[in-house]
This record gives structure tokens, sequence and C-alpha cells, in this order.
């Protein structure tokens, strides 16, 4: 699992992406072959149209290396990512997405000391994670949000390491924590949420994690691994330690003692020697009800319609203007269904798969999310009950155009 969406971070003096090269900062850049840097070199050339002014050779290099060196894939990648962060507006995410209370309260993880090689350490404390909770009391696109806020804090960060230290800081030391683990937290709904998020970020933020210690690792890690193991990059899991209660030594080969916190063996403590170092790092545990979103009053601000077992529910929007945004926000009661966007674009009979319909955990977490229509057109969302074998309530608000 790379790219993690959890955690409480501090905010860094520095601003900016954190991917820019500064003058007086030493250039750590990779060591290529004179064929990967034939490939760096027409990968610059294919993607300039684009490129941003801190797109220096460093940076793209990490998209090749994503992608092994397919110069095709990697563009196709790096492509990809730009148009999903206008989508996002990454840029503007930090000062402008409000976080939950209950995510600043419950959902775990923070940054917290550095390595030996003055990385940044981010511990995720996912034993004591409330999945379930999390899922009840916030929208599919607030935990996609604050994985994406974490990232850009995390690259905000390196920034400001990088001024400090004189040199080149564009990663991440990751340990896992895996005590507390229960098999409750095999929940598979919550499972799909975190493994899907985990996506998102591999694929936006490549080669930023620089290694994972995975500690505490119980005896049903193999069932996380097997689900988790096919999105990962082969460079991730060369990255990876898996490693179980004993776990000290391994770590204090990479990271000094006064920067790892007690609870993991280190001497750093927090305010009263707190040995959780808890104002950095969010514990996490059991998120109160009264935190659960109230879906009486969703019901009441929603249409509703019933989905029989192998049929959909099929509602189209009229788009007229390109460049506009289609939004869509519902919610099942009792079971999950599938959930997909085509559109027809103008003068044509032929509709073209936008987002191919795939199953959603609607009944557990309410599903929300947008595109911009490129192009003017019918635009229909499919929502299908073909995964159940009884009636599918649903509440859902008519599609929105901005």
């Amino acid at each position: 699992m790379t790219g993690h969406i959890f955690g409480r971070e501090r905010e860094p003096k520095a601003s900016g992406s954190g991917r820019k090269s500064k003058r007086g900062i030493v250039n750590m850049e990779y060591d290529l072959t004179a064929r990967q840097k034939e490939i760096l070199e027409k990968f610059t050339e294919r993607v300039a149209d684009i490129s941003k002014s801190d797109w220096d050779s460093h940076y793209l290099t990490k998209w090749l290396y994503a992608r092994n060196f397919d110069i095709v894939k990697a563009e196709e990648m790096l492509r990809a990512s730009v148009k999903y962060r206008e989508k996002m507006r990454i840029d503007h995410i930090l000062e402008e997405y409000e976080v939950p209370e209950v995510l600043g309260k419950y959902l775990i993880g923070g940054m917290c000391g550095r390595d030996k090689e003055g990385l940044p350490i981010r511990i995720e404390p996912f034993g004591n994670l409330d999945m379930k909770g999390i899922m009840k009391s916030v929208k599919k696109t607030d935990l996609e949000k604050i994985a994406i806020r974490n990232c850009e804090q995390l690259l905000r960060e390196c920034q400001y390491q990088s001024k400090v230290q004189d040199k080149r800081i564009d990663g991440y030391t990751l340990i896992f924590d895996m005590a507390n683990f229960s098999r409750k937290m095999l929940w598979r709904p919550g499972l799909s949420v975190y493994i899907a998020n985990a996506e998102i970020l591999q694929n936006n933020y490549p080669e930023m994690q620089k290694r994972m210690f995975i500690i505490n690792a119980p005896k049903v890690f193999p069932i996380l691994w097997k689900l988790a193991q096919p999105i990962i990059s082969e460079n991730t899991k060369r990255k990876m330690k898996v490693l179980g209660k004993n776990y000290k030594e391994e770590l204090l080969k990479y990271i000094d003692e006064d920067q790892l916190p007690v609870f993991l063996g280190g001497t750093m403590t927090g305010p009263n020697g707190d040995p959780l170092c808890s104002h950095k790092i969010c514990h996490g545990g059991e998120v109160p009800e009264s935190y659960y979103l109230d879906d009486s009053v969703a019901s009441k601000t929603a249409d509703r319609a019933t989905i029989s077992p192998g049929n959909d529910l099929k509602i189209e929007c009229e788009i007229e203007s390109p460049g506009s945004i289609l939004s869509w926000n519902f919610k099942t009661e009792h079971k999950d269904i599938g959930f997909g966007i085509t559109v027809k674009p103008e003068g044509s009979t032929k509709e073209k798969e936008l987002i191919p319909v795939s199953r959603v955990d609607s009944q557990v977490l309410e599903q929300d999310g947008n595109i911009i229509c490129e192009q003017a057109g019918k635009f229909s969302n499919s929502e299908e009950s073909q995964h159940c074998k009884s009636n599918a309530p649903v509440n859902h608000r008519p599609c929105l155009v901005m």
C-alpha cells in the first residue's frame, strides 16, 4: 500500500509544491544509463506542451521509473495526472479544503522525525483505524481529498527540508504499524476504499515513498497483501520490509533513536513525556456515532428510486457548453450497486464510456464526484443492481451542471 491516505501533518514554513529545484540545493539526480538518458530526452520533448517551470529532469525521471521507462505509458500517466490535478484543484487544496473534524481526530497517521538520510518519516498506526466509523461520517470525496492534501503537505515539507539541509529532499520513509490489528479490519468496503485511494496517490505522486517498514505484521497479513499487491508497482515492492514484533534493530539501521517515538523503540517524546507523540501522530480509535452522517436529513433533500434485480436506473443530462462540470451524489439504503457514466456526443448516435460501470459500496459510503465535460452531448449515469438479489432503494440528488 503506497501513497497512504491517513494522517495529521504540521504546517511547514515553506510554500509551493516542493518539486522546484532551488539555487544552492544539491541535486541528487538518478544515475541513468545512456539508454535511459536518451528516453528521458525524448520524454521531455513529448510532454513539452504541458510542462511547468519546476519540472526538471529529476522530476520527469520519476514518472519514467514508475512505468519502467516505457515512454508511452509514462506520458499517459503524466498527462492523466495533469488532468486529475486540474479536476481536483490540487494546486489550491491546502488553502481551500476544510478538513472535517472527524478526520482530524480519528484518521490515523502523521509526520514525525527524519531518517538518517534526512527524509521525513511518516507513521501510520493502522491497527487503530476505525474505517467503518470514518466511512459512516464523511463522503467519498472527503477521503480522496484528505489523501491528496496530506501528499501536498508532504511535498511542502520536503521543500522546507531541502532548504534546511541544503540538498534535494523529495520523498519519505513510512512506518506502517499493524499493532492491535483485528479481523474486523478485513471489512471489504473499508479495504476497497483504502486500496483505491492508495492507487490514486501512486498514480499522481510517483517514486515519493523511498522505503516502507510494515511492523507488527499479523498472521492475516498475507490476506491483505493478496488484495493490495496487484496495484503496487514493482519499484515500490522492492522498497518494502515486512517485520514482526522484533523490528527495533532494523528501524535503527535507518533512523536515529532521537528521531523515533518511544512507542516504536526510540527516545522521542511529545509534550509531558508523551511516548506516542500524539501532537504529531493521530492514533485513531473508535469514531463516536455522533459524527455519523444523518441519512434521514439526506433523504429529505434527495430524489428516491428503487432498482429491481437485474435492472438499472439511467439519468440523462444534456450538456450544451464544453468545459461544464457534471456532479453526482447518491446513497443506497441496503445494497451495493454498479455505477458508471457515458456520453453520446452531439451529432453522434454512439455512446462513449467515460466511467466504466463498477461496483460501489453506496450502502456504506455516500458516493459523490464530478467530471469536466470536454464536449457537448447527452451524458447518462447508470446505476445497476446486477450485484443484488433484492430491490435496491436509492436516494440521489439530481445531476448538477456548472
